[in-house]
């Protein structure tokens, strides 16, 4: 590690709500101004490192430009959103950096209810470690998710999950499948980091 990067290390900002006691109404409200993404286990906060940066904007242009692309988005019948908190099993909310929800989900939240995506998206850092992700995986799919992706943007590969214990793994032209949620979302990891 050079100097350089050590000084930016020990200048990198810390998260400012880690481990705070909130219920779960006043997390749904919550906005964090300091910088970190936030998720809520039995009433405290996790700070994890905010996703989506702006070197990785263009990853989800062209998600989004995938998901234009389905007939749930000509139908109007869902939406692809970004940093949505989800309730994931009792007492814990996870908030993916991408997810899947459908129209109806999307109208009986405006009721109060707190739906489950059919997918999720999420990116994955170098720094992050996969024991985290085993972990999420697992409560994903608890919850219902059909179908996860985890990209690795370094490394130019999407791990494509219908199971906790089923992946492809995607690269260069390799064709990543939303199926089950949607069988029309599809993009290669070519297209999605050019």
């Amino acid at each position: 590690m050079t100097t350089l990067e050590k000084s930016a290390r020990k200048r990198a900002p810390k998260p400012k709500y880690h481990g705070k006691k909130m219920s779960l109404e006043e997390f749904l409200d919550f906005k964090a101004e300091d910088g970190f993404k936030y998720e809520w286990k039995n009433g405290f906060l996790e700070a994890r490192e905010k996703m989506i940066k702006a070197a990785e904007f263009y990853i989800v242009e062209r998600l989004q430009d995938a998901f234009e692309q389905t007939q749930m988005h000509a139908n109007k019948s869902g939406r692809l959103l970004m940093e949505a908190a989800c309730p994931i099993s009792e007492g814990k909310y996870r908030v993916p950096d991408l997810a899947v929800f459908t129209k109806e989900q999307i109208e009986r939240a405006k009721e109060g209810e707190q739906p489950v995506p059919i997918f999720v998206i999420e990116l994955v850092s170098e720094s992050d470690r996969m024991s985290y992700y085993d972990e999420k995986l697992d409560e994903y799919f608890a919850a219902g998710v059909q179908c996860v992706w985890l990209i690795l943007p370094m490394r130019k590969k999407v791990s494509v999950f219908t199971s906790p214990k089923e992946v492809k793994i995607c690269t260069d032209d390799d064709i990543c499948s939303a199926a089950p949620a949607m069988s029309d979302f599809q993009i290669t990891p070519n297209q999605l980091f050019s």
